[in-house]
């Protein structure tokens, strides 16, 4: 089996975390993606938008918000090199207003995944996937993608280690 990239997209600083605002040194997203890399052997990628979003938790979900109104693309400040030596691909993300973030979107927009396998993960304070499977299954209709993916609520993040062994083992990894 080759080895795989895991792509995330993770907000650090101020996020509601079990039931309060919390600062975060490092988002959720992020955690799992290190969890699946440490036991994939696979390259991590952090999708990163050139324009910060807002520090206060508020102001982010107000302009996350707009940019989903809008269905805006924000600019990404740079995409994995290489992409054509992976055959497979885990995507995470938090659950924003029951969809991708949109900076998710701008990595999709840049890149035909046709033949290649996209196995999603999630972090969520409730709304597990939504139908955010479904969307990528849309941007991507030429890659398979794994309707299996994991999902968790954030507060369970900080001892997920055993879940997402268990959860690779289940999907041949």
């Amino acid at each position: 089996m080759r080895k795989p990239l895991i792509v995330y997209y993770s907000r650090k600083g101020e996020n509601y975390w079990n039931g309060q605002i919390k600062n975060l040194a490092k988002g959720n997203t992020e955690i799992v993606a290190e969890m699946i890399a440490g036991l994939t052997g696979g390259d991590l990628f952090e999708v990163q938008t050139v324009q910060d979003y807002a520090a206060d938790y508020y102001s982010c979900t107000d302009q996350a918000k707009a940019e989903l109104q809008q269905n805006a693309r924000p600019a990404l400040k740079r995409l994995p090199e290489h992409l054509e030596q992976y055959d497979t691909i885990f995507v995470g993300y938090p659950n924003w207003w029951a969809d991708l973030p949109m900076a998710v979107y701008s990595f999709f927009d840049e890149y035909d995944f046709s033949g290649k396998t996209i196995i999603p993960f999630n972090v969520h304070n409730g709304s597990r996937f939504s139908r955010t499977i479904e969307t990528i299954q849309e941007l991507e209709p030429n890659a398979t993608v794994i309707e299996d993916g994991f999902t968790i609520s954030e507060q369970n993040v900080p001892k997920a280690a055993d879940d997402v062994a268990s959860w690779l083992q289940e999907i041949g990894y």
